[in-house]
């Protein structure tokens, strides 16, 4: 039995679990585990949809389940309320307490949002939309008070969004299958297969499931895009500021940091044993293990500034691990097209550095002292160079973006940054994938109100920061008319975004709201990007990155692990 069949069927037998209750009354769904209800609510054009919020999708992760792979569900009795967000898993100390939202080691939820009629089996099935949130692995939720989904529900799309395990409750891993490696992207992973089995019922169509994310979330549609367990699970991503071969995104030192945890629970803590860690974590309490004091050891960072950047973050795992969920070097994956290929939407915004430095007006100031001091520095641990040679590509990194020295012109530190981070990894994956699949390339240029940052000048350098482009898609409603440019960008990003949903094509016709815009692909000789500003313009060769890649390309010797 082919792939389309065997789903074909499979969404024929699931469509049999709604019974004639649902049948009646729409708001109540049968699941294979259980029956749930949910509610109606109207979107800003005034259609009705039906929302059903935190439905698990897994078991909860609590004792001897804290710190494994997702376990299955088991089957309830009665009828669980799915008409609001009440949990979002343990965060960082970044985040901002959120009203009715509360912390919580059992989170393994997801919400489905549908314009259709749940039970209606006269109704053609619509595209989905499948939302995983950024948050740096360690903060966030797909709660509907931080995600919104009534503005994607006006352009006919299924949406659907969850929550997955964050910080070292998600990612702390031993590398030896004891503690798995990757435990918030299997999460993710247990999602999309919940979705695929489930989402007919809603009146989704599990042939046109879309991922899509931004930041962290971003970065994990590319590692689901890389990882043979998605395969079939979704036909298309949407990768926002997610910068999937960074270094930035992936720790090389899980093991060490895994048990720098455990000694700063207990000081007596000796054992190098996985199980001996294993069992001291699941008797230590899910604060205690969230706000831990583990901080980034000079040599073993992520960032290429000393002692800098994030821990728990995803890691490439041993092929010899029977539930391996990412192995092998990303970035030869992606140039092997050794990856799930599918279409995608890949992007960045202008300046995305901007929206970390904006609340330290020194950062620029440190950051080019560091740089400037060392220009190997420039390189760091990211790329395999000789010490000679890390200097001569610093200094040539830096001679892109200034003629003298980063002190004398910080906002020159704050561009290298942002391409640095964000720009050169997201276009270098553009590229290699465009070797096997369509690939649509953006940069969001616009600098409207709805971002937020609309007065954010960091070293005389504005442009749009990172997350700007979220509250276009995400927004809630504002009793306030917004700015008239901020309402055509919105509708303009929504209507890009839901027709690659639907048609994995954003531009599949000419629109006069698209400026009649025809979104080119991107081919490995020809950078080819859609520049969404106020207006909507197809560009070539974005940013600095040929000029990087003319560098990197000379002097890093393969194989090369990021970009």
């Amino acid at each position: 039995m082919t792939y389309k069949l065997l789903i074909l069927f499979t969404f024929s037998a699931i469509n049999l679990y709604a019974t004639n209750a649902a049948a009646a009354d729409p708001t109540l769904v049968s699941l294979p585990e259980g029956q749930i209800r949910g509610h109606t609510l109207t979107s800003p054009n005034g259609n009705v949809y039906y929302a059903f919020q935190e439905i698990p999708y897994a078991a909860p992760p609590v004792g001897n389940l804290r710190f494994q792979a997702p376990a299955e569900l088991e089957r309830w009795q009665g009828v669980l309320n799915a008409t609001k967000n009440t949990k979002v898993c343990y965060q960082g100390s970044s985040f901002k307490k959120v009203k009715g939202l509360e912390e919580s080691e059992d989170c393994l939820y997801l919400n489905v949002y549908t314009p259709l009629e749940p039970g209606n089996r006269e109704e053609i099935p619509l595209a989905v939309l499948v939302w995983i949130h950024g948050g740096s692995y360690r903060n966030g939720g797909g709660a509907i008070q931080l995600y919104n989904p009534e503005l994607f529900i006006d352009h006919n799309v299924v949406v659907v969004t969850l929550n997955y395990r964050l910080g070292a409750l998600g990612f702390l891993t031993t590398e030896d299958g004891v503690i798995p490696g990757n435990i918030g992207l299997k999460d993710q992973h247990a999602a999309l297969k919940w979705i695929e089995k489930n989402i007919g019922l809603f009146g989704g169509d599990p042939l046109k499931i879309t991922i899509s994310g931004q930041s962290a979330g971003g970065s994990s549609a590319g590692l689901h895009i890389i990882s043979p367990k998605n395969k079939a699970l979704f036909r298309a991503a949407i990768i926002q500021s997610g910068a999937t071969l960074s270094q930035r995104l992936r720790q090389d030192d899980a093991r060490f940091y895994a048990f720098e945890l455990g000694k700063s629970l207990d000081p007596n803590f000796t054992s190098d044993d996985s199980q001996d860690l294993l069992k001291l974590l699941q008797n230590a309490s899910a604060s205690e293990i969230n706000r831990n004091k583990v901080t980034p050891v000079v040599g073993k960072e992520r960032s290429i500034v000393d002692a800098d950047g994030l821990i728990w973050l995803p890691v490439i795992e041993s092929v010899q691990l029977e539930d391996a969920f990412l192995t092998g070097n990303f970035h030869d994956n992606i140039r092997r097209g050794q990856i799930n290929q599918v279409p995608i939407v890949i992007g960045f915004n202008s300046e995305e550095e901007t929206f970390f430095w904006k609340s330290d007006a020194s950062i620029p100031e440190k950051r080019a002292k560091y740089l400037d001091g060392d220009l190997s520095n420039l390189i760091k641990h990211k790329f395999n160079m000789t010490k000679e040679n890390k200097l001569t590509a610093g200094r040539r990194l830096r001679e892109i973006y200034t003629n003298g020295t980063f002190q004398d012109d910080l906002g020159a530190v704050v561009k290298y940054f942002s391409d640095e981070s964000y720009t050169t990894p997201i276009i270098r994956h553009a590229k290699l994938q465009s070797n096997y699949t369509d690939v649509f390339l953006y940069q969001f240029s616009y600098k409207g109100k709805l971002g937020g940052q609309i007065d954010v000048e960091v070293a005389g350098v504005r442009g749009v920061g990172h997350s700007e482009n979220t509250p276009y898609l995400w927004g809630q409603r504002s009793e306030e008319p917004n700015d008239p440019e901020d309402e055509t960008t919105r509708h303009r990003l929504l209507t890009l975004f839901s027709n690659f949903v639907k048609y994995l094509n954003p531009t599949p016709d000419k629109d006069k709201l698209l400026n009649n815009v025809t979104w080119e692909n991107v081919a490995p000789n020809k950078l080819v990007y859609l520049n969404i500003n106020n207006t909507l313009e197809m560009q070539e060769n974005p940013k600095e990155y040929l000029d990087w890649e003319r560098i990197i390309d000379v002097y890093a010797i393969p194989p090369l692990m990021n970009y």
